[in-house]
């Protein structure tokens, strides 16, 4: 019978895939977006239009590398990735280049605050933080 065999593919739970470290952070939605994962052009226009969903990821992976997303939890307001981070979670340091030491989480939410409002979410509420809640 054939086989697969992924050399270079290897997991070492929880947090090693090919030899990265994975960097575990929560995004928390300030309301539930499991509704809102598609583009809504039918009430919204624009930018607007597009998912909450989307659009924070879109801003934290022109940054790090996204390699896990679970599905939402909580409600449908905490959506929990994992970004590639080669050595070891990031460090605390001057990402954004304006305010000092800041942790990579407190980067990524500045980043995700920007992205304005999607289909109603304000996303100057969002959060995110470092860790993983409970998978339920």
């Amino acid at each position: 019978m054939a086989t697969l065999n992924k050399k270079n593919e290897t997991v070492g739970l929880p947090l090693f895939k090919n030899g990265v470290s994975l960097q575990l952070f929560k995004v928390t939605f300030p309301s539930d977006v499991s509704a809102k994962l598609d583009t809504d052009y039918t009430n919204y226009s624009n930018d607007a239009a597009k998912s909450p969903v989307a659009g924070a990821l879109d801003a934290i992976g022109a940054r790090v590398s996204v390699e896990v997303l679970m599905p939402l939890q909580t409600g449908g307001t905490v959506l929990p990735i994992a970004v590639a981070a080669l050595g070891g979670d990031y460090p605390s340091d001057n990402y954004d280049g304006t305010s000092g030491n800041e942790t990579m989480a407190a980067y990524l939410q500045t980043l995700v605050q920007a992205v304005g409002a999607r289909q109603g979410v304000a996303s100057t509420t969002t959060t995110v933080t470092s860790g993983w809640p409970a998978i339920s």
